[in-house]
């Protein structure tokens, strides 16, 4: 698995850069309050101390040598006096810095002695003095340290929190347009986006609606001009097989020719019942139709009675299983799928049900030459024939189709595999 640095996607990739913008402010602003600000005032007060100090020793050579003890104590009492008792015991790094500093400001380098005394204050000891000297306390500068870094982290919180929800109000339509897509690109039409909201992310939705309406005119169009033709040529065909049944009856014409006529007459009745299924299956009256609990296997056995043509297939053993569907749909799914394997498959062809943990399943199954994978997404569109991967007769290419509107509108999926032994099966899936 490929590791990726930056987010997939623009959601991620917009916060990713905003947070690494504060973190990266607030690491520059850091840096300039150490340079500016703490070393600055951490050198003032060691140049203080380190002239309190000079100061203090110069004092403590002149007293006479009884006084000295006293007037140190004097100087450590005045300087502890009024601060609160440091539990630590260990030198933070601010009391390291400071130490450091205020040897180099006495000319000690890292000579300088120190300890921790038992107040929690620091106190030195110089060469020439044999006392050790309270220094004054840097836990202001670390107060003021501390309140800054506690102050930043929150307003850095705040300003993440801020860039949160400014990038997800920006995000929430994009998502609704990405849902939407994906809605119409399965089939649905009609789509209506909210248009409130900013002026750009209100044009963007008005101008998918548009979009989608204007789809749905264009496909109804279609579909309305699709069924038009196959049920106005209905009537001629059936003038035609009238005639040629007037002939046969009468002893007239030649009799070939008629069986001839009689085939191709009702090969096209066939390609007009598709392209009235498929016009039926994507028309919103239909879509509207009520659905009811279906007990599968019952209903594969009633429609097994409405499977035209030869050979007839056979419903083979399988627990009952119950499905919400809508009846009339359900039907030209699997009649579909039933005339799909007897014009391109082999017998025996069988029909099958079944489901587990809320899942269920129908499969026609027949023992033909079968579909290569690559084609299998091809074959789903409409007139795209199988002929040429499946080695049958010619259709309209709509068969296939057909089921893959019916699964969509039913909440199903139309999977097309390779059967074990040879053959095809074609299953319709609801999860």
């Amino acid at each position: 698995m490929k590791f990726r640095f930056t987010p997939a996607t623009l959601f991620g990739r917009n916060l990713w850069l905003i947070v690494c913008l504060i973190v990266g402010g607030q690491v520059v602003n850091a840096l300039a309050y150490r340079e500016l600000i703490a070393k600055p005032r951490l050198r003032q007060s060691a140049e203080a101390t380190a002239r309190s100090l000079q100061a203090v020793a110069e004092g403590l050579r002149l007293l006479p040598e009884d006084q000295r003890a006293g007037f140190a104590a004097r100087f450590n009492a005045r300087a502890g006096s009024g601060l609160p008792d440091q539990a630590q015991e260990r030198a933070s790094p601010m009391e390291r810095s400071f130490i450091a500093e205020l040897g180099a400001q006495l000319g000690l380098g890292g000579a300088i002695e120190w300890r921790r005394e038992a107040n929690g204050l620091i106190a030195v000891r110089l060469p020439e003095v044999p006392f050790w000297l309270v220094v004054p306390s840097v836990q202001p500068a670390h107060q003021f340290a501390r309140t800054w870094v506690f102050a930043s982290l929150v307003s850095a919180v705040l300003a993440l929190l801020g860039a949160w929800l400014i990038q997800r109000r920006i995000n929430r339509p994009l998502a609704r347009l990405v849902d939407a897509a994906q809605a119409v690109g399965a089939g649905q039409r009609r789509l209506a986006l909210p248009t409130d909201g900013p002026a750009e992310t209100a044009a963007l939705a008005r101008g998918f609606n548009d979009m989608a309406e204007a789809l749905a005119r264009d496909e109804e169009e279609r579909l309305l001009m699709l069924a038009g033709l196959s049920h106005d040529l209905r009537t001629p065909l059936a003038k035609i097989r009238l005639a040629s049944e007037l002939l046969r009856d009468a002893g007239q014409g030649d009799r070939d020719l008629l069986d001839t006529l009689d085939r191709s007459l009702h090969g096209l009745d066939g390609l007009l019942t598709q392209f009235l299924d498929y016009a039926r299956a994507s028309h919103p009256a239909e879509q509207e139709r009520p659905a009811m609990d279906i007990e599968l296997r019952e209903f594969l056995a009633d429609t097994l009675a409405l499977a035209p043509g030869l050979p007839q297939p056979t419903l083979a053993a399988g627990p009952a299983v119950t499905r919400r569907a809508r009846p009339q749909a359900l039907r030209r799914l699997v009649l579909n799928l039933i005339v799909n394997a007897q014009n391109h498959g082999a017998p025996p062809i069988e029909l099958a049900c079944g489901g587990e943990n809320g899942a269920a399943w129908i499969e026609v199954r027949d023992r033909g030459p079968g579909i290569a994978p690559t084609r299998v997404d091809e074959l789903k569109r409409p007139f795209q024939r199988g002929d040429a991967a499946r080695g049958g007769k010619p259709g309209s290419g709509l068969g296939l189709a057909i089921v893959e509107r019916i699964a969509r509108a039913e909440g199903a999926e139309l999977r097309l595999m390779p059967r074990e032994g040879g053959g095809l099966i074609a299953r319709v899936s609801w999860a």
